[in-house]
């Protein structure tokens, strides 16, 4: 706390300031305590554009990606959004992300596939849709991209460009190639960083508030960022923290207070903590959470109540709990 003192009309007025809020959770919530069906993968995203994400399975042959919707306090049941029937292995890939793809406002399911007997290579986007009938759901997966983007070493996905779609990153040997989304279709595969990568863990999001994707690379011994700019991710990497810091159970990056740009999240045993970002390096660790959360499914980032703020989330067999960021 601080005094700031301040000349009125009837003489010295005291003012006392309180030091700006933590970005602290409070206590765990369980948000659902009914089945999620989610065989391969669980992710993240706005798929009704009601400003709160919601939360997407993917599934085997016949399942179809799951939705639970978040209204602000809670998930509602499970409901079967669709492309189960896509061909012999269900609408999922390598990789699977959710993200809006074609700016609608409506995150979209996206799989990214390396090609087999069974499956075609490349992006199959499913978009999210209201049907004839007034049913909101996943419409039919359609091919955006036919070549080779299941990385070597992983793929990401994130808005590369500014332009408000999600595209698609990656991670190979030889390059770091991004297939980006122009609405309607991937443009071809363009070089967008060298082949580097993290020694813990590689993420992309914008850590900056520029509305571009920045490349943070989890190091043994701190992280390193490489901005989105006009030479793309081919600058230098730039150290943002000499700190030690990744998850014993998970590293995110998302962010946690509102301010626009993205945070370090580390998902330990026994704590969450998070490094800020100041939009040029990261602060010091501070405990977001003093106790263990994490799912047996997933742990993952998502602004569920559509505060501004991204929240912790913890995807278990027959429950969700969440943490969110105060």
């Amino acid at each position: 706390m601080r005094a700031l003192v301040m000349a009125g009309v009837a003489g010295l007025l005291t003012l006392t300031l309180a030091p700006p809020a933590a970005a602290t959770s409070a206590v765990p919530e369980q948000w659902s305590a009914g089945p999620f069906t989610a065989q391969v993968a669980v992710m993240a995203g706005d798929v009704d554009g009601d400003g709160k994400d919601d939360l997407v399975s993917y599934n085997t042959y016949l399942y179809g990606c799951y939705v639970m919707r978040s209204n602000g306090s809670a998930f509602q049941p499970q409901q079967n959004w669709g492309a189960g029937n896509f061909l012999s292995t269900g609408f999922n890939g390598n990789a699977n992300f959710v993200g809006d793809t074609d700016n609608d406002g409506r995150a979209d399911a996206i799989a990214v596939r390396r090609p087999s007997s069974s499956a075609p290579q490349g992006i199959f986007v499913a978009k999210s849709i209201t049907d004839y009938y007034g049913v909101e759901r996943f419409g039919t997966p359609t091919q955006w991209l036919n070549n080779y983007i299941a990385g070597d070493f992983g793929n990401l996905a994130a808005d590369l460009d500014g332009d408000g779609d999600t595209d698609i990153i990656g991670l190979f040997d030889v390059a770091t190639l991004a297939a980006r989304s122009d609405g309607t279709k991937s443009l071809p595969l363009i070089a967008w960083a060298p082949p580097i990568r993290g020694g813990k863990v590689t993420l992309a999001a914008d850590a900056t508030g520029d509305g571009k994707a920045d490349f943070i690379l989890v190091d043994q011994n701190g992280t390193r960022v490489v901005t989105g700019s006009a030479n793309r991710w081919f600058d230098a990497p730039v150290s943002w923290s000499t700190t030690p810091f990744y998850g014993t159970k998970k590293t995110l990056t998302a962010d946690i207070d509102g301010d626009g740009d993205a945070d370090l999240i580390a998902v330990n045993d026994t704590d969450v903590q998070v490094m800020r970002s100041t939009g040029s390096s990261y602060s010091a660790p501070e405990v977001w959470y003093a106790g263990s959360f994490s799912g047996t499914k997933e742990t993952l980032t998502a602004d569920v109540d559509g505060d501004g703020d991204a929240d912790l989330v913890a995807v278990n067999a027959d429950d969700v709990w969440v943490l969110r960021s105060q």
